[in-house]
């Protein structure tokens, strides 16, 4: 008899802005963690709160997001999704990139700044835009990852010409657990 080895979903873990971001109705499912992605302008970044991805956790997660932009972006510009890993719980201890593990601007290390910060955390993906203005959520499979300690914070760099959307309501970033199993 065969053995299978199937992909079971976890319980996910949903970023999203508290005081914009409704319900369950939305497109993403039911907010669980704190990032607010309201008007991120051209060529900044965002931090998430720190999550707990378990111990033991899934070897590997799904990144999937949903970016609205309030002016048309150029065709194939990109918002970029990193994790900045963590072994402690506590918000601003020991995250990479200088990430301070709650939901605030990121801009790095002093010294380094965004630009050469961001190259000490985990590049997640990518999300390619398409020239759609506000009306048009863009909602994308980032990228596959391993979280490589139980904590960490989600980066969200717009890499675009164009702000995000004035309302963070259909925004978000979902990250699920992808659990294999022997059958």
């Amino acid at each position: 008899m065969a053995t299978n080895i199937l992909i079971a979903e976890g319980t996910y873990i949903l970023l999203a802005d508290t005081t914009d971001y409704p319900g369950g109705s939305q497109l993403l499912g039911t907010r669980t963690h704190q990032i607010d992605l309201t008007s991120i302008a051209a060529s900044a970044a965002r931090q998430s709160v720190k999550v707990d991805f378990g111990d033991p956790r899934a070897a590997t997660w799904a990144c999937f997001a949903a970016i609205e932009f309030d002016v048309a972006p150029a065709n194939g510009a990109v918002v970029s999704f990193h994790l900045s890993p963590s072994p402690n719980a506590t918000a601003g201890n020991a995250n990479a990139g200088g990430a301070n593990g709650t939901d605030s601007a990121y801009t790095g290390y002093a010294g380094g700044g965004l630009a050469n910060s961001i190259k000490q955390t985990m590049l997640i993906g990518n999300l390619v835009a398409t020239a759609d203005v506000a009306t048009v959520v863009q909602y994308q499979f980032i990228g596959f990852f391993s979280p490589p300690q139980q904590y960490g914070s989600i980066i969200v760099y717009n890499r675009t010409a164009q702000a995000f959307e004035g309302d963070a309501v259909e925004m978000g970033v979902l990250l699920t657990p992808l659990i294999d199993q022997v059958q």
